[in-house]
């Protein structure tokens, strides 16, 4: 059994798909389109929007914890998009007592890049966080 975030896995359950620096290249991209292009596109979904709401957050607050994620916060990804062309990037953050999935892109429409937030909602399972030190000796790898 080992850590990953504040769960313990078996071993090898918990595996990134990426390197560190692929999933710090995606967020230095992500965040560089979204903060000199349109913004985040937060996808009005249902559970979204309740979300928000139990948590206590308005879709600025969303955008700022978008905008705070981190290697450490890297769950899963790249995978390929089911419904669109392109590329998702799973992430996980706790927010106040619950842990929040979150699943970004970047998508392309014509020669425009989109920063865009397709789940922002309370995690329907434990998420495992690979690049995430063991909290009994002390924090984050990043």
């Amino acid at each position: 059994m080992v850590y990953y975030g504040t769960r313990l896995f078996n071993e090898g359950s918990c595996l990134a798909k990426s390197n560190e620096q692929d999933v710090l290249r995606f967020l230095r991209k992500f965040k560089q389109i979204a903060t000199t292009g349109r913004g985040v596109d937060v996808v009005h979904r249902r559970k979204n929007l309740e979300s928000l709401i139990s948590l206590g957050l308005t879709r600025k607050n969303c955008i700022e914890q978008i905008l705070s994620l981190s290697v450490a916060d890297y769950c899963d990804g790249p995978k390929a998009d089911t419904d669109r062309p392109g590329e998702v990037w799973t992430f996980g953050k706790l927010i106040g007592d619950k842990e929040v999935y979150i699943k970004l892109k970047i998508a392309q429409v014509g020669e425009t890049m989109i920063a865009k937030c397709l789940s922002f909602h309370a995690a329907e399972h434990p998420l495992c966080f690979p690049f995430k030190n063991d909290p009994t000796k002390g924090g984050d790898k990043k």
